[in-house]
């Protein structure tokens, strides 16, 4: 079996992964988000463990993944 990964690369806004485009970030999102399930089931319990919930497009035109709601977002951004 082998993994499929999605390709990345560092961003110029800082050191996060960034995706060329919103299909790639919606399919490692995917993917972070059912290993962090899996992560979740093996332990019992999912405290403490990150969930990435959307992506979102940054200045320099990549998109990242974040574990920070919309309404999260709007409410520190207002």
């Amino acid at each position: 079996m082998t993994a499929k990964t999605v390709d990345f690369r560092a961003c110029p806004c800082g050191s996060k992964r960034a995706y060329e485009d919103e299909r790639d970030a919606t399919k490692a999102l995917g993917k972070a988000q059912a290993k962090r399930s899996r992560i979740a089931d093996r332990r019992g319990t999912g405290r403490g463990i990150r969930h990435e919930s959307r992506t979102y497009q940054c200045d320099y035109g990549m998109y990242h993944l974040t574990s920070q709601s919309r309404t999260q977002y709007l409410g520190v951004a207002a």
